[in-house]
């Protein structure tokens, strides 16, 4: 199997230029995991599986297994990732895949998994460190070959040079640099998620509306990646009402896994903004779920946003449903807040930071950690640190 490079470079005024360059491979589709193996052979005989405990104990890392032996790959298996995988967990994988003289890594399950496959993959090809990694030096050889797996409907950074660890240590999130994206294969199977908890489904798919929204308001949007976005807004939209309809069925899921793929495609030009480096830095220091963090976070981003660009939130509105005839587009913007506040309610979803234990007196940190995330800078109004705090005052 081939892998594809699709290179695209557009000038436009007064959109930004952009240059969009996928250099992965990416199959879609129910019982696309079966193809794993085929993926994997093409990198060489020799493959370390890095998973998590949820992932064995619904059979998949036993599926791919099989689906390796019947390929005479040698597959080492690592599916222990703990729930507060930090660097230290990274630092084993990258010996275990030295030792065992690893080709390709492949990354099976949700955001942390992929991160840490990732940067194992980074970290274990020869000349590079991940200590130096984590001190800003860009790794001076190429990857071992990565391929991903999500689980969970979505990896914004499947497509992007940048993604976060958490540093064991600190407990907090560190960005890592690379040249380019490290995944050579994405393989996207709907049913994977079928053993995720409705909630729990719920919930990714407002963390995948967040990314959409921050990508479309970002300053590093273009019109390719503002029509990713609003499709992802609006497919999230299906996938929650079908997800309120049917609950446990796989149609909701794929339709989900689809924004997924729109909102990383999207990313993979334009950037998040304020709230997702707000989850990051709360994730790493206190553990809490990400897609639990997105959720509360949204309205409160939209709110900060309509009246900054109005034009944007409104077909962010519309997009969700809310398409009002006859009025302006502000009337039309403090729309969409009110939406996701309706949907967040109808999934029985948190609404509130305080709704997981978190103290006011901790976001002077938070905030102070995410406003030296670079993607801050993207977001179409400066964000000071008080600024954050304020955002996360307003979301207790």
């Amino acid at each position: 199997m081939a892998v594809q490079r699709l290179c695209f470079f557009y000038a436009h005024t007064p959109m930004n230029d952009f240059v969009f360059d996928l250099p992965a491979s990416v199959i879609f589709g129910n019982d696309a995991v079966n193809r794993v193996a085929q993926a994997a052979a093409q990198f060489g005989s020799r493959a370390l599986l890095v998973s998590e405990p949820v992932q064995r104990e619904q059979g998949v890392v036993r599926r791919v297994e099989d689906l390796c032996a019947r390929r005479d790959i040698n597959l080492m298996t690592h599916a222990d990732l703990p729930l507060r995988t930090t660097s230290a967990n990274v630092s084993e994988l990258v010996s275990l895949a030295r030792a065992s003289k690893t080709q390709v890594v492949i990354g099976l399950g949700g955001m942390r998994v992929l991160a840490a496959a990732r940067a194992t993959a980074i970290a274990s090809a020869e000349g590079n460190s991940l200590y130096r990694l984590f001190e800003g030096e860009e790794p001076a050889r190429e990857a071992i070959p990565f391929i991903e797996v999500p689980t969970s409907f979505r990896d914004h950074f499947m497509f992007r040079s940048r993604f976060f660890i958490t540093e064991a240590e600190s407990r907090t999130a560190r960005a890592i640099d690379v040249e380019s994206g490290v995944a050579r294969v994405v393989l996207f199977d709907p049913k994977l998620a079928m053993s995720m908890s409705t909630k729990y489904a719920a919930s990714t798919m407002m963390d995948i509306l967040l990314a959409s929204v921050e990508g479309y308001l970002s300053t590093k949007s273009a019109f390719l990646s503002d029509t990713l976005f609003l499709r992802a807004i609006d497919t999230v939209k299906e996938a929650v009402d079908d997800l309120l309809r049917s609950g446990d069925s796989v149609g909701p899921r794929e339709r989900a896994t689809q924004a997924g793929l729109l909102a990383g495609v999207g990313l993979s030009i334009s950037s998040q903004g304020a709230g997702g480096a707000l989850t990051y830095a709360i994730n790493s220091r206190f553990s809490v779920p990400k897609s639990w963090l997105a959720t509360v976070l949204l309205p409160h981003v939209l709110d900060y946003h309509a009246g900054v660009r109005p034009e944007k939130v409104a077909k962010i509105a519309r997009a969700l449903g809310e398409d009002i005839p006859g009025i302006s587009n502000q009337d039309d913007a403090n729309q969409a807040s009110t939406v996701t506040r309706r949907l967040i309610g109808k999934l029985s979803l948190p609404a509130r930071l305080q709704d997981f234990d978190l103290r006011l007196d901790d976001m002077v940190e938070v905030a102070e950690i995410a406003a030296g995330f670079q993607m801050v800078g993207y977001a179409p109004v400066a964000f000071s640190r008080q600024d954050l705090y304020d955002l996360l005052k307003q979301a207790m």
